[in-house]
């Protein structure tokens, strides 16, 4: 498409007219759904950045496209089947998902897959048929799993061949490859039919950051935000509301940053605290919670496995019944070390197994 020809379209569209047999959307029609961490400040230009966060509707008519912008990637289902992978370089776009459905009704989710630290990306709304419109899903979930963690949590470079990248080719493998979609957590989520949120930072510790860098950004300083890019920049973020949605099982991935590259490591009486508070604070905030902590062995030692056990001793020593200790292994074969999307199966097979014994949920 020219770069006139894309302009007059997008003018088109965000009249909000039926015109040239095109009928826009605005992203406050409340057909359209949102999981995850979304700020609502302008609801016609909704605001997000932590990965995974997914959007989802049905809509009538043969094509959909959908307006974005902000630099990020997401995988886009149509009828449950994977259609295209968007990949937005940062200014306001319009991009099409398909235009050759029937004229029936279909479902539509799109998927965030990568991580965005510094600038929010933006949803405006999607664009249909003339006459047609959006339809309020029938299909209600009412399980939901809460993911914290770190960049195994996130799926950073999960799809990436190579465990090396050259300096000037490494972010954009890192922007292309990560895909939150296929990590662990969303894979569960699809096993038990359920609701998630993928709360996680690359390089985040609990206590201390990778390597140690940007003391004070630790994990927490971002955890109870809406938007991830205004803490980075210095600015005052929406927080969270706690009660707008209440996960039956949190998974926490957190604490190998802690541990990880040059010392000096965190603290073991500093993170054993902070971690122990961490639950308690989840179980006050969602009633009957169910927590699961994770640990696996990580370079150049294995001192988060000791420390999350303790953690996990001390709360049953308290009288908590509901959390349990998950360790896993993986082969890390993707970028910098990290798991690969076939560790990611690996790890969600056996996390499977784990949360259905503790909820008695049965897969799909």
């Amino acid at each position: 498409m020219k770069m006139h020809v894309a302009f007059t379209f997008c003018m088109i569209v965000f009249s909000g007219l039926s015109v040239m047999g095109k009928t826009f959307i605005p992203a406050d029609n409340g057909a359209i759904q949102y999981f995850g961490r979304f700020d609502f400040s302008n609801q016609k230009e909704v605001a997000f950045d932590w990965p995974g966060v997914y959007i989802k509707c049905e809509f009538e008519g043969r094509s959909c496209s959908v307006v974005l912008q902000g630099r990020s990637c997401y995988d886009a289902f149509v009828d449950g089947k994977f259609v295209k992978m968007i990949v937005v370089e940062g200014p306001k776009e319009t991009f099409l998902l398909t235009d050759q459905l029937n004229k029936g009704k279909h479902s539509l989710s799109i998927v965030k897959r990568s991580e965005s630290g510094t600038e929010a990306s933006v949803f405006y709304g999607l664009v249909l048929d003339e006459g047609c419109k959006v339809i309020a899903s029938k299909s209600q979930t009412k399980r939901k799993i809460e993911f914290i963690g770190d960049s195994y949590t996130a799926g950073f470079a999960s799809e990436s061949i190579s465990r090396e990248c050259s300096a000037k080719d490494c972010d954009f493998i890192i922007f292309l490859s990560t895909n939150t979609g296929k990590a662990f957590g969303p894979q569960i989520a699809s096993v038990f039919n359920a609701d998630y949120q993928i709360n996680a930072i690359s390089g985040k510790g609990l206590v201390r950051n990778y390597n140690g860098i940007d003391k004070g950004k630790e994990f927490p300083a971002y955890y109870d935000k809406v938007l991830i890019s205004k803490v980075n920049r210095g600015e005052q973020s929406p927080l969270w509301n706690f009660k707008s949605w209440h996960p039956d099982v949190i998974v926490i991935g957190i604490g190998i940053n802690d541990f990880q590259a040059d010392p000096p490591y965190a603290d073991s009486a500093k993170f054993d605290s902070t971690y122990f508070n961490l639950v308690k604070s989840l179980k006050s905030q969602h009633s009957g919670v169910k927590v699961i902590c994770c640990a696996t062995r990580i370079w150049p030692n294995s001192t988060l496995i000791p420390r999350v056990k303790n953690v996990v001793d001390e709360l049953k020593k308290n009288g908590d019944t509901s959390t349990y200790y998950f360790e896993f292994e993986t082969e890390n074969t993707a970028l910098y070390g990290h798991p690969s999307v076939k560790d990611h199966q690996k790890i969600a097979s056996e996390l499977e197994k784990l949360i259905s014994s503790i909820t008695g949920w049965k897969k799909n």
